[in-house]
């Protein structure tokens, strides 16, 4: 996992595509860009523009294996949780069409707040949209895939 600001990228030229999905994230305005899901290779890099409200009482934890998850914030914040794969977990669904399974584990919490992103490659277990101070909040996030 990584977390970080857009004015550090430079530390992940090394990455790859995820460089490039960071430096894409950093020169595109969000905010003018319809809700929805969005190519930039394919199905080896593309990207989700969301719209949520947080909630103060999830609890359940989601990994994927094909893919890294970049997570955004535009506007508003939230906690997500992580935890390495490897911990005490209970799977509560699978959706491996969808590349998705959930789990019931304990988490350490982070604050993503705006113009932050952190990377979650499949040994990250994460829980997004988590409310801070729990007082649900809208948020606009932009979530890139990047297949691994």
């Amino acid at each position: 996992m990584i977390f970080d600001t857009l004015e550090n990228i430079k530390n992940y030229e090394g990455l790859g595509r995820v460089y490039t999905a960071l430096e894409f994230l950093a020169n595109t305005n969000f905010e003018k860009i319809e809700l929805g899901r969005y190519e930039l290779d394919g199905d080896n890099v593309f990207y989700m523009v969301q719209s949520y409200d947080t909630d103060p009482d999830k609890t359940v934890s989601e990994a994927h294996k094909k893919y890294i998850d970049i997570q955004f914030m535009v506007e508003g914040e939230e906690i997500i949780g992580v935890a390495p794969i490897c911990v005490e977990k209970t799977e509560v669904e699978a959706k491996p069409e969808n590349d998705v399974w959930f789990y019931q584990c304990k988490t350490e919490p982070i604050t993503l707040i705006e113009n932050s992103f952190m990377v979650l490659y499949p040994n990250d277990l994460h829980c997004p949209g988590v409310a801070t101070n729990n007082k649900a909040m809208t948020c606009r996030k932009v979530v890139v895939k990047v297949r691994v």
